[in-house]
């Protein structure tokens, strides 16, 4: 069984459109749990209206608020019992074989990686408010790559977006098991620990219409050109708030997993949580030795500057 996860917050808008792709999926053995996290519209009547419609597809938890996107995930995580499970935002469009590619990726990986924790993912189209096609690849969009997937790359930068994934039993005890005290954001939690524990793979072929719309609490912007360059400036606050995250959610990895991990795990871990602290000679020194750069040069240029 696959369990589709989707965490909701004043998403009236777009919700309903949402439903019925995940309705509509050409793959239908999975149910949804929704949490909603003191919506103010209409998006629980909405909701409830659709588990009405299909009480045996869709349940929805009750509980406290969350107070965010990621927590509100966690919660859900937290919840399930076993299985297959996906995530899933309230403002996107998930194409009708999403379910069912990702599956067969996950299969594949499976029979490769026998009782490995698993992570699968996949590229994206990005879209605008009405879901006309911004581009066709959201890798090419954010100048991402899948391929910048060791634990040195992935403690700096997370190139998995959280609505693509797919994780397998494994990975999911292993999650409930160590729920972290700190993260930056729940993909990224996700990414580290199949990372560390198991594998992660991921598909080239974009399985969803991500929108854009203003609100998006994590959305896309393009990845070139002085407009870029520009708004990480106006925004530098903000970046530095993100590293100071990053670090966090790194001694939450070391706090759970540093007696499993090996040396090497280790010794880097601590090189990057180092970087929150002493001479910018010393910082771009660490950057160098462990090879804590990101996905694009101006990318790892700015970080030199932001450290």
């Amino acid at each position: 069984m696959i369990t589709v996860l989707l965490a909701t917050y004043n998403g009236e808008k777009y919700i309903s459109e949402q439903l019925d792709s995940l309705i509509n999926q050409t793959y239908t053995d999975f149910r949804i749990a929704i949490s909603d996290d003191g919506s103010t519209d209409k998006t629980p009547e909405i909701l409830n209206e659709y588990q009405k419609k299909y009480p045996d597809k869709i349940e929805i938890l009750g509980g406290e608020k969350s107070g965010s996107a990621k927590n509100n995930f966690m919660k859900l995580l937290l919840h399930c019992n076993g299985g297959y499970v996906m995530f899933c935002d309230q403002d996107d469009y998930w194409q009708s074989g999403k379910i069912e590619k990702t599956y067969k990726k996950m299969l594949e990986s499976e029979k490769q990686f026998k009782g490995m924790p698993i992570l699968i993912h996949t590229d994206i189209c990005v879209a605008d408010s009405n879901l006309n096609i911004i581009s066709n690849s959201f890798f090419d969009f954010q100048r991402i790559s899948p391929d910048f997937n060791k634990l040195n790359n992935v403690l700096v930068q997370n190139n998995v977006t959280g609505c693509t994934v797919m994780i397998n039993e494994a990975l999911l005890l292993e999650l409930k098991k160590n729920p972290p005290k700190e993260f930056a954001m729940h993909d990224w939690w996700l990414n580290l620990v199949a990372t560390l524990k198991g594998k992660v793979g991921y598909i080239t072929e974009p399985t969803m219409l991500y929108r854009q719309h203003g609100d998006n609490e994590v959305g896309a912007k393009k990845a070139t050109g002085i407009e870029f360059i520009v708004n990480k400036y106006k925004s530098r606050n903000k970046t530095r708030q993100n590293y100071l995250d990053a670090f966090s959610q790194a001694k939450s990895l070391l706090d759970i997993y540093g007696e499993t991990m090996t040396e090497d795990q280790k010794s880097t871990v601590k090189a990057f949580i180092s970087l929150e602290s002493g001479s910018k000679l010393k910082k771009v020194k660490t950057i160098r030795k462990y090879d804590f750069r990101k996905n694009t040069l101006l990318r790892t240029i700015g970080q030199y500057i932001s450290i």
